[in-house]
């Protein structure tokens, strides 16, 4: 069975694309070999059964932009975080998944952690950031956000520029912005961003709006990247509670927004109920 709409993890041979050219060895042997190339250092803290990384690694790691501006400006190491030094550099900086991705100056300070996956342009963006923050948009815009009075118009500005740069700390933000501002009008761009990136849950008013338009199941990605959002959600609630009834409320509920969509190989939803139910403790 395919569950495509879940997740695709791209079977790309890395002989026929360039690549971030990634050291092995320790972090600190990465450090030094930074500090004599005066270059920043980038870390890919992973584990070998972590499927985020793997995509990153077929995805992200070999798209041309960012292999080219990695391999020029950075020297970057791949680092198991459960072998060799990986674990206390775990607990050194405090890092409690994978991947996370972590930055230091020449130096060998801290500048920059990332938790979680970036998508190519996200980490394209995120390694201008640290090579030139000045010269970022987020940057501005920060410095903008942080120096005014904090109102609505004020949070919605900076949201605007994090959503246009695909930046990292959107979902932080979007997430103060909803918690302040519930009411979101999924009508205004900006708003229907901060739903986008702030509202996991399948049964909030909003999520009903979103999905019963039809409109927004014109932009397939962003449909189904928030169904997506909604099954993943429910499953880790689901599996805490070990209690797969919670899963099947909301797969009954939600599958048939999803077949509206153009989903290739798409099981029906009595087999993906019956594959779900197989990931829980009889």
């Amino acid at each position: 069975m395919k569950l495509t709409f879940l997740a695709i993890i791209a079977l790309i041979s890395t002989c026929t694309f360039g690549q971030i050219t990634f050291e092995h060895g320790t972090l600190e042997e990465a450090l030094a070999k930074a500090k004599a190339a005066k270059k920043p250092l980038f870390v890919d803290v992973y584990a070998t059964w972590c499927g985020p990384c793997k995509q990153m690694a077929a995805t992200s790691f070999i798209d041309p932009e960012v292999t080219a501006y990695y391999n020029d400006h950075f020297i970057s190491l791949k680092l198991d975080g459960e072998k060799n030094d990986g674990p206390s550099v775990m607990q050194k900086y405090a890092i409690g998944a994978y991947p996370t991705l972590l930055y230091f100056n020449a130096n060998g300070d801290l500048i920059g952690k990332v938790v979680g996956a970036l998508q190519p342009k996200q980490l394209l963006a995120k390694g201008k950031e640290i090579v030139n923050p000045e010269g970022n948009p987020v940057f501005a815009a920060n410095k903008t956000y942080l120096k005014s009075k904090k109102k609505r118009e004020d949070l919605k500005t900076y949201v605007k520029v994090l959503a246009e740069n695909e930046n990292d700390s959107l979902s932080k933000y979007a997430t103060e912005y909803y918690q302040k501002y519930p009411n979101l009008d999924l009508k205004d761009p900006v708003e229907l961003q901060v739903f986008k990136s702030a509202v996991h849950d399948y049964k909030s008013p909003l999520s009903k709006e979103f999905l019963n338009n039809d409109e927004n199941v014109k932009d397939q990605d962003a449909y189904l990247g928030k169904i997506n959002d909604y099954f993943m959600t429910t499953y880790q609630e689901a599996k805490i509670a070990n209690n797969f009834e919670i899963m099947q409320t909301m797969v009954t509920e939600i599958y048939p927004y999803l077949q509206k969509c153009n989903v290739p190989d798409l099981p029906s939803q009595a087999d993906y109920l019956e594959y779900a139910k197989s990931q829980f403790v009889k």
